[in-house]
């Protein structure tokens, strides 16, 4: 997550806190985003991820997003980004089990192509994993933020 704030915002690593080590990690990520004229503005969710993820939980629970919560084309061109840019999570190549399920911070475009992922050992990657399931190139949610 480091790494992608960092290359998202165009910032050296070394500014960006490792926000993995701390409890609040998220109330320091908004500091950090604030500080580059930015706040939090939700996340679109890849609905095939979220039924995958716990395809038992619909059977007792409606799970019900806003439309405008759904990784779309519609939906992500409404959003600004970061220069036309977005953190996004992927499944990690690395440590994606169904028992631990681990994700990777990426960044992609308004095509939902995958234009930066920082982990050199993953740079001639052909695919994430679930991506041929999940589409949207494995994307399975998107960050959100606006200027402020």
């Amino acid at each position: 997550m480091q790494a992608s704030v960092a290359s998202l915002f165009e910032d050296e690593y070394e500014n960006v806190p490792n926000f993995i080590e701390h409890e609040n990690w998220f109330d320091l990520f908004e500091t950090y985003i604030k500080s580059k004229g930015y706040e939090f503005d939700g996340m679109l969710h890849n609905m095939a991820w979220n039924i995958l993820s716990n395809p038992t939980r619909e059977c007792f629970e409606y799970i019900e997003f806003v439309d405008s919560q759904i990784i779309s084309k519609l939906n992500i061109d409404a959003e600004p980004g970061v220069e036309g840019l977005f953190l996004c999570s992927v499944l990690s190549p690395k440590y994606f089990t169904w028992e631990h399920m681990g994700t990777h911070m990426v960044i992609c475009d308004r095509e939902f192509n995958i234009v930066h992922d920082p982990n050199k050992e993953y740079r001639d990657i052909e695919a994430y994993p679930l991506s041929s399931i999940l589409g949207y190139h494995g994307i399975i949610n998107i960050t959100t933020f606006k200027k402020i």
